[in-house]
């Protein structure tokens, strides 16, 4: 079989196990709507958690970098990408989340695979939640340290992890701060101070705190009153701040030897100034408008008390990322697609990206949702 004919054989049976992706074409309308095959629909599957992806002030701030910097960063940071805007979106992210320093990386998957084999590797122990996101799995298998799972948030097990570690030279435990696909918070005082206990380090990913958690949306570490805070934190523009990119803040030793180390910064072209400008844009919002942060747990929670009414089992958690776990891969997308046949855009996740047996429909809320927009979801699921 040449290797046309065995991918055709896998997508055959991607198709029958209902695990099969395709493409569709959503043709953003300003806010929360969008038109898919011409049909107008509200979205509630984004991560655009404060509804900063078109706020004036963010398109401003984009456009005027694309102006000034052009399309593209032309090379990479260490050649000749690394303009005044980087340096700025870097220093002004550091004092946000209250870091030493901060290194920008195109993507939030990118910053992952760069910083956890700079903090641990042969020799060391890295210990990973069960459902972390993907890419803090690939970073702890390429660290090449010992791979230990814990069971999702069971400190218990992640405390028998720490004790086979023990004869390691380093322990770092890997976390997500939300969830991604559960939208369950890490307990991030309890964790970090279990693992001081077994002198281990802890690395968190904020991708989904940063600009939802704590005072200000200043994100996981700022939400909990640590004794032992992380000495690294990772954490996206790409998610409630409305852009694209990743970031790693940490003390300026380490953010000074992940620039000279890591190959997914060394050896790519630097974020687009665009990009840049509407991040810096988006941070500004955020300080002038902390409201919008009282506004998005508002709205979920309104969400998550309206479905639980209608007798809709919605797993623990309090933030914006809310899983109506399904079961069945096919079952979940036929409630997709009666939901689109509604005028409301909620995805069906199905394995791999959730555990067998598990897919379910995947509400993200904004604080851009309307009342009208609430009403409009309430009325879909009570058809279904």
């Amino acid at each position: 079989m040449n290797w046309l004919d065995d991918m055709h054989e896998q997508l055959h049976q991607l198709d029958a196990q209902g695990l099969r992706r395709k493409l569709r074409v959503v043709d953003l309308l300003g806010g929360m709507r969008a038109s898919i095959d011409h049909k107008d629909c509200v979205l509630f599957c984004t991560n655009n958690y404060l509804g900063l992806a078109d706020h004036p002030k963010v398109l401003e701030r984009a456009q005027k970098a694309l102006l000034r910097y052009g399309a593209g960063a032309q090379a990479a940071a260490l050649v000749s990408g690394n303009l005044p805007v980087h340096l700025q979106l870097a220093e002004i992210t550091a004092l946000f989340k209250g870091a030493e320093a901060c290194l920008i990386f195109p993507t939030g998957y990118m910053a992952n695979l760069a910083a956890i084999p700079a903090l641990v590797g042969e020799g060391d122990a890295v210990l990973c939640d069960r459902l972390n996101h993907a890419s803090l799995i690939d970073g702890c298998r390429n660290s090449k340290a010992k791979f230990l799972i814990y069971e999702h948030l069971n400190l218990e097990d992640l405390k028998k992890q720490l004790e086979r570690a023990g004869k390691y030279r380093r322990r770092l435990v890997v976390t997500d701060a939300i969830f991604s696909m559960d939208g369950d918070l890490v307990p991030l005082l309890k964790v970090t101070n279990l693992a001081r206990e077994f002198d281990a380090d802890v690395y968190v990913d904020d991708s989904h705190g940063t600009g939802v958690l704590g005072p200000g949306g200043q994100g996981v570490t700022h939400h909990f009153p640590l004794k032992h805070h992380p000495a690294v934190v990772m954490g996206t523009y790409s998610k409630a701040l409305g852009s694209v990119g990743g970031f790693v803040c940490g003390p300026k030793i380490f953010i000074e030897y992940l620039l000279n180390k890591a190959r997914t910064f060394v050896f790519t072209t630097g974020l687009p100034p665009a990009a840049c400008g509407a991040s810096l844009g988006a941070l500004e919002v955020l300080q002038q408008e902390p409201e919008r942060v009282e506004k998005l747990w508002n709205n979920a929670k309104k969400i998550r008390e309206g479905l639980r009414t209608m007798g809709y089992d919605i797993p623990r958690g309090a933030g914006p990322i809310m899983p109506i776990i399904v079961g069945e891969n096919e079952e979940a997308v036929k409630m997709s697609e009666k939901l689109l046949e509604e005028g409301i855009l909620v995805v069906a996740i199905r394995p791999p990206t959730v555990p067998k047996g598990t897919a379910r429909l995947r509400l993200s809320i904004s604080a851009a949702h309307t009342d009208v927009d609430i009403e409009k979801l309430f009325n879909a699921f009570k058809k279904l």
